[in-house]
Order: C-alpha cells, then sequence, then structure tokens
C-alpha cells in the first residue's frame, strides 16, 4: 500500500552561516517549523530532499542533528521513514559519507532513516508515490 505524499519546502531546512557552515540553531528551529507546518502527519513517509545543499558540515554538526531529531521530543515526529537524498556528485563526495553518518547515528536513535543518492530508489524504499523529481529533466 502506498503512502500518503505531501510536500514540504525544505530549501531552508539547512542554515548556514555567512563563512558556509551549518548554524546548528537556526537549522535546529528551521527542523521544528517544518513538523509545525499546517498538515504534517506523523503517520507520513519523509523525503529530505538535500541536494542543493551546499553546507560545510562537521561529524558534530551531523551528530547534533541527529540528536535533535530523536531526543527527549522527536523534531522529526515521524513513526515512518525518513529518505535523505543527496547529491553523491558532490566535490569529495562528503555529502554520501555526511548522509550515511546521519543515517547510522539517527538510526542508533530509534529513527528509520536512509541515505539516497538517487530519487526512484528513495521513493521506492519508502513505499511511496512521490511527485516527478524536479530535478529531472523535462
Amino acid at each position: 500500500m502506498k503512502t500518503q505524499t505531501k510536500v514540504f519546502p525544505l530549501k531552508h531546512l539547512i542554515v548556514m552561516t555567512a563563512d558556509g557552515k551549518l548554524d546548528r540553531v537556526a537549522s535546529k528551529v528551521a527542523l521544528n517549523a517544518l513538523v509545525a507546518a499546517p498538515g504534517f502527519e506523523a503517520s507520513y513517509e519523509v523525503l529530505l530532499d538535500l541536494r542543493d545543499i551546499n553546507c560545510s558540515l562537521s561529524v558534530t554538526d551531523i551528530y547534533e542533528l541527529a540528536a535533535h531529531m530523536a531526543y527527549p521530543d522527536a523534531a522529526l515526529p515521524t513513526r515512518q521513514k525518513i529518505a535523505v537524498l543527496i547529491d553523491s556528485h558532490s566535490p569529495g563526495h562528503l555529502a554520501l559519507h555526511h548522509a550515511q553518518f546521519l543515517e547510522l547515528a539517527a538510526g542508533n536513535r530509534g529513527i528509520k532513516i536512509h541515505a539516497f543518492d538517487d530519487y526512484d530508489r528513495a521513493d521506492e524504499w519508502l513505499n511511496a508515490e512521490l511527485p516527478t523529481d524536479p530535478k529531472e529533466p523535462a
């Protein structure tokens, strides 16, 4: 059975400082704002499309985001799966390593999360019917 699809704007989910580093406090606030959006339900599958994010993340940044997503009050309170979509062709392939570390750190806290670099594979894993990939050529 396919799950219900609802799309939320994510372009401001990862907030950066002027020097391109993660602003942890502002990013946590942005994550909280996502789940406070009218219509967000804990029963939704979630796709975090971070392919356009160009931010310098440290291991500590990723760990802090994972911890914020899970405990004590889950910032992203879905009981379902969360797919993180990244651009694996970013310089040095850091996006893929960062997404895999987020997957590990959040997964250790009981969050069903998986990193992808392919939109269709994320859709398949979520068992959802996502809208057409906005990055796909027409």
